[in-house]
């Protein structure tokens, strides 16, 4: 499905644990996943079982990053798991959210995921853009 990436990512696309859904590949599908924070019933199996989005569910805050035990097992996992797979961090961008703001992170992600060649939206599971030819190296 062709996507351009929107002027303002909205912040409701920063997930939980430094994700931002809009690079998400089950995000970008046609009826894709809304993202972690949209409640809907197109969501994925794994949206919906998200560990780290149901121990949040339980706190006063939306972000890990924001939290004193942060990194806990779940992000240290998930971090691991996504600096393996895609070669990225989500604990470094959950992080950034104490110093710099949700505003300032979707706006220097969108910077670095928008396709350089068409504005498209470079998906993080194969840093292919969604509109071109363009692969992120």
């Amino acid at each position: 499905m062709k996507m351009k990436m929107p002027e303002k990512i909205d912040s409701i696309m920063f997930a939980p644990c430094g994700m931002n859904c809009q690079i998400c590949e089950s995000h970008n599908k046609e009826d894709g996943c809304p993202g972690c924070l949209i409640d809907s019933t197109n969501k994925t199996k794994a949206s919906l079982n998200c560990k780290i989005r149901a121990c949040l569910d339980k706190k006063e805050f939306k972000y890990c990053g924001r939290s004193k035990q942060n990194p806990c097992k779940l992000i240290k996992k998930q971090d691991k798991n996504y600096k393996k797979r895609y070669n990225f961090s989500t604990y470094d961008n959950a992080k950034k959210i104490k110093n710099t703001g949700i505003g300032r992170i979707m706006s220097e992600n969108r910077d670095e995921w928008a396709c350089p060649e068409c504005d498209g939206i470079i998906i993080l599971q194969n840093g292919e853009c969604s509109d071109c030819d363009y692969k992120k190296e």
